[in-house]
């Protein structure tokens, strides 16, 4: 996994052991979502998600000294190949955008890329820490 910061955002790359249509699915199915979408240590307590261009996704994190809530949009959904949403924390934090770019690689494995733009700047690190996290619960999902 490479972790490299973007002159406008975030930037965390992945290979992950599944073809990118079953990668593109799990990032819309609630089952999927509630398995993976939360850094650790923390949980995904709560997800909701609509599957379509402007439905919501709502997702409550649970950690063990807060609960973070995020909504936001589908403003993107390009099957096998690309996805993204608004991200809105109800921490108070401007609104932002989370991009999910999928490619073949090798033998039934996806080259995943997630860019999360329009962040606080003082916030790179964290969400840095954070997708990265993310990518590995996902990889985890996918060898099952």
């Amino acid at each position: 996994m490479t972790d490299e910061p973007e002159r406008s955002g975030v930037r965390v790359a992945r290979v992950l052991p599944a073809r990118p249509e079953r990668v593109y699915d799990a990032w819309l199915d609630q089952r999927s979502l509630q398995a993976f979408m939360c850094p650790a240590p923390g949980e995904a307590t709560e997800v909701a998600v609509e599957a379509r261009l402007g439905g919501r996704l709502r997702v409550v994190m649970t950690f063990a000294d807060r609960q973070i809530e995020i909504n936001g949009e589908f403003v993107a959904l390009e099957r096998p190949a690309r996805l993204s949403f608004t991200w809105r924390p109800d921490t108070g934090e401007p609104e932002s955008i989370v991009t999910v770019l999928l490619a073949p690689h090798g033998d039934d494995q996806t080259h995943m890329t997630i860019i999360h733009t329009r962040e606080p700047p003082a916030r790179a690190s964290s969400y840095r820490s954070g997708w990265s996290s993310v990518s590995d619960r996902l990889a985890d999902y996918l060898a099952r």
